[in-house]
């Protein structure tokens, strides 16, 4: 926080520049800033930004003891997914390169797997931010969901639980949709 409190001091933004898709050192954090966005206003229960140019999760909320992380990431790992002969083999599923190909308008080989929990996509559309174009994937499985922006260079995920505070993917897609618009007015 003392790091991060310098850093503004000196007038150097908290953010990362827009032409750098990594994530910020750690006191320079993305984390607070999807908490503010998407969890504060219980529109979802989990959020996370991730590059597009790899699909990796660098910040994620909610942050307090940080819960985000368990609800929206899971290592690289083995699954047994369904086959089209009805039949199950193991697999294995990277999140990030699910995250990645659902950014570029696709599906994922073996499904959309996030914190090792397989989602059903519903619908992928492309609209516009502005200026900008964006892609939008929403997904889901019982009570629960997930809403999926990409901007120009972040992947924005936001997660819902019909089970806490009666979220609902309409305004889980208002709140992603809010912070994708954020991201694209910074350059993002």
């Amino acid at each position: 926080a003392i790091l991060a409190q310098a850093v503004w001091a000196q007038g150097i933004p908290s953010n990362p520049t827009p032409a750098g898709n990594h994530p910020p050192p750690a006191a320079m954090s993305w984390d607070q800033t999807i908490q503010e966005w998407l969890i504060d206003e219980k529109h979802c229960v989990a959020g996370g930004l991730a590059a597009k140019e790899d699909g990796a999760l660098y910040a994620a909320a909610p942050v307090e003891e940080e819960a985000g992380w368990a609800l929206i990431y899971s290592e690289p790992h083995e699954e047994d997914v369904m086959q089209d002969d009805g039949e199950t083999a193991k697999k294995q599923i990277d999140e990030a390169a699910c995250l990645l190909a659902v950014s570029q308008g696709k599906r994922p080989e073996n499904g959309l797997w996030i914190a090792g929990e397989k989602y059903t996509i519903t619908r992928q559309e492309e609209d516009k931010i502005g200026d900008t174009d964006v892609k939008i994937t929403v997904a889901n499985r019982p009570k629960k969901g997930a809403v999926i922006f990409t901007s120009k260079t972040q992947i924005v995920v936001g997660l819902y639980n019909e089970e806490v505070d009666n979220q609902v993917c309409g305004n889980c897609r208002k709140a992603v949709h809010g912070f994708t618009d954020y991201l694209i007015g910074e350059g993002y």
